[in-house]
């Protein structure tokens, strides 16, 4: 498993080498763009638009545009010299309890081992955390910006979450149709309680399948042996009353 960033976690005068790792897999069916007309492999090339040539990615430097034409080129040896802590460590600011912070935060999941002399104060934060029920937050130069991260005791290791700073999330108030104001009876709000708790039961991962590519590996192995697959039919449209589908919806769950 290659690491996707090497630095320390620091909390206090204590300082952890560590790496990260992603904690997220990919599993989606990679396609390639072709061409329609004669099967040619569709590429999508870096052109300058002053000289017309494709451009190599060696040969591509970053800029700012301060106005139309007009840019500030920052090298590589530029963003290096960053005076940020952040760009090497995550520096813990403050622990806080899990449910403080809302789940619309979260963003992206990395595994944190200790890298070598580090084993022992990396268990200590690990369980001290455990103890105290808290996790941290600081910050992490990652990708050209300075991301905010929290740190929370897993399986005894470390999660590292990346999470949004506050300007980065759309206000609800901008969602059409958010919070309707629409009358619900008691008695709806009754039987819709009786439907989740009969469907509630121990979360099992395991139990769910990424079910559409596992449709489209068959349609490719149909495809590849001449065959074809049949398509569903549309689900059926119920036009009873939401209290008779709440009904009807009980009584299914009691017959599985």
């Amino acid at each position: 498993m290659k690491a996707v960033w090497k630095g320390s976690i620091s909390f206090g005068l204590v300082n952890i080498p560590v790496k990260l790792y992603n904690a997220g897999l990919s599993r989606e069916i990679q396609f390639r763009l072709l061409h329609k007309k004669d099967g040619g492999r569709i590429r999508f090339r870096k052109v300058c638009e002053k000289c017309g040539e494709d451009v190599s990615r060696e040969d591509t430097v970053r800029a700012f545009e301060i106005s139309k034409n007009e840019y500030v080129i920052l090298t590589e040896e530029d963003f290096k010299s960053l005076p940020l802590k952040s760009t090497r460590t995550i520096e813990i600011q403050q622990f806080f309890d899990p449910s403080e912070l809302d789940i619309i935060h979260y963003e992206h999941f990395y595994y944190a081992s200790p890298d070598r002399g580090g084993e022992k104060s990396f268990a200590l934060l690990t369980r001290a955390m455990e103890r105290a029920g808290s996790m941290g937050i600081g910050k992490m130069t990652m990708r050209g910006k300075e991301r905010l991260m929290t740190l929370r005791p897993y399986h005894g290791g470390i999660v590292v979450c990346q999470i949004r700073y506050l300007d980065e999330i759309k206000p609800i108030a901008e969602v059409p149709g958010w919070n309707p104001e629409v009358d619900v009876s008691d008695e709806e709000i009754g039987l819709a309680v009786q439907l989740i708790n009969a469907m509630k039961k121990p979360l099992r991962l395991e139990d769910y399948t990424d079910n559409y590519r596992m449709a489209l590996s068959r349609l490719i192995e149909a495809k590849l042996s001449g065959k074809e697959i049949q398509a569903p039919a549309p689900p059926s449209q119920h036009t009873e009353s939401l209290m008779d589908a709440l009904r009807a919806s009980l009584e299914s769950v009691g017959d599985l």
